[in-house]
């Protein structure tokens, strides 16, 4: 399918191209919802295989982002940034100029990091804009929101199967970087049995320190478990890594983390249950453009909420007999609709002679 095509179907309102030569800057900026309020989605730098690929993940993420505010009940909409790592030669210049782009944009779109956007390049994006406001300094980091946000959805899904507390609950973490090993840290606390695996050696020396169990990253998906909590990157659960799973319950911290929307109705088939990502791993999004609205910094109780949208997402799809990917899509649509139902038209709105 053409991208306009692709675009027209899926509601965006506008895809941008930045390229500059000398640094090798070669980016998508997807914008996919600006009418409820600014759009919010983070710089993903990532290889891609072809520019068109890139950019139809653009408009993919994008769209998500617009179904997570609206779950999460922020006054915003979906927007998303990748860039091609494989052009890059000036790194730093290149996010300067990515930067400048956002900028230009006047503050319609705001950011933060995603997958492959480090430190250093956040420092380069604040010289060039003022928009990375997704992850303010004065917040904390963006893994113990999304951690503590999670948690509160694990615990309600977990309540959905019959089980009241974490004591005895075994978890296989898959990926321990700053979701992960946070997200490890608090199951521990609350009594689970954590079991988690990366491919980096300093996640899992942070993880011995923590007293976690750790398992080869080829064996995790496969792991006995109660909950399987994917924190890494996605598309890791497809056709072939779905049977081998020996779970109860999937609660993703990772974006994405099905390979395709089937594979939901594949979970159902084997009687495993699936939170939807973008349901579970809202919480920075939450901190994030909550303070950029108002400057709160406390957000314990907008946190909790994601624990009462999985229950509510858990009960549509048991009711409507589908998968939970399928309600947390429809109540987002319903939610969408109501919000325009409720608007009022512009003549009674600003009367004559106003």
């Amino acid at each position: 399918m053409e991208l306009f095509d692709w675009m027209a179907r899926g509601g965006h309102d506008r895809l941008l191209a930045v390229q500059d030569s000398a640094s090798g800057l070669r980016a998508w900026i997807a914008l996919h919802e600006v009418t409820r309020g600014p759009a919010y989605g983070g710089i993903r730098v990532w290889h891609y295989r072809t520019e068109s690929e890139a950019a139809m993940d653009a408009l993919r993420l994008s769209k998500a982002m617009t179904i997570k505010c609206v779950l999460a009940g922020v006054r915003g909409g979906g927007g998303k940034t990748v860039v091609l790592a494989n052009e890059l030669k000036d790194r730093a210049a290149a996010v300067e100029v990515l930067g400048r782009e956002i900028e230009a944009l006047g503050g319609v779109y705001r950011t933060g990091p995603d997958a492959g956007f480090t430190l250093a390049d956040q420092q380069a994006l604040a010289r060039t804009t003022r928009w990375g406001v997704c992850h303010a300094p004065e917040l904390r980091p963006s893994g113990e929101a999304t951690a503590e946000g999670a948690l509160w959805g694990l615990k309600a899904g977990l309540r959905a199967l019959g089980e009241n507390s974490l004591s005895g609950i075994r978890v296989a973490i898959q990926g321990l970087g700053a979701v992960g090993l946070v997200l490890a840290r608090r199951l521990q606390e609350s009594g689970a049995d954590v079991v988690a695996a990366d491919t980096s050696s300093e996640a899992c020396e942070k993880g011995v320190a923590l007293g976690i169990d750790l398992v080869d990253p080829g064996d995790i998906l496969a792991q006995e478990c109660d909950v399987l909590a994917p924190c890494a990157l996605g598309g890791v659960l497809h056709d072939l890594s779905i049977p081998r799973l020996h779970t109860r319950m999937v609660a993703p911290c990772a974006n994405n983390t099905l390979a395709g929307p089937n594979n939901a109705a594949q979970l159902d088939a084997l009687g495993v249950l699936y939170l939807p990502d973008f349901v579970l791993n809202a919480g920075a999004l939450i901190e994030g453009a909550g303070h950029d609205a108002s400057g709160q910094s406390d957000w314990e109780k907008e946190l909790r909420g994601i624990g009462d949208t999985v229950t509510e997402v858990i009960r549509r799809a048991r009711a409507d007999s589908c998968s939970t990917l399928k309600a947390a899509r429809h109540l987002a649509s319903e939610m969408l609709a109501d919000e325009k139902s409720l608007e009022v038209p512009a003549e009674v709105a600003e009367p004559v002679g106003a």
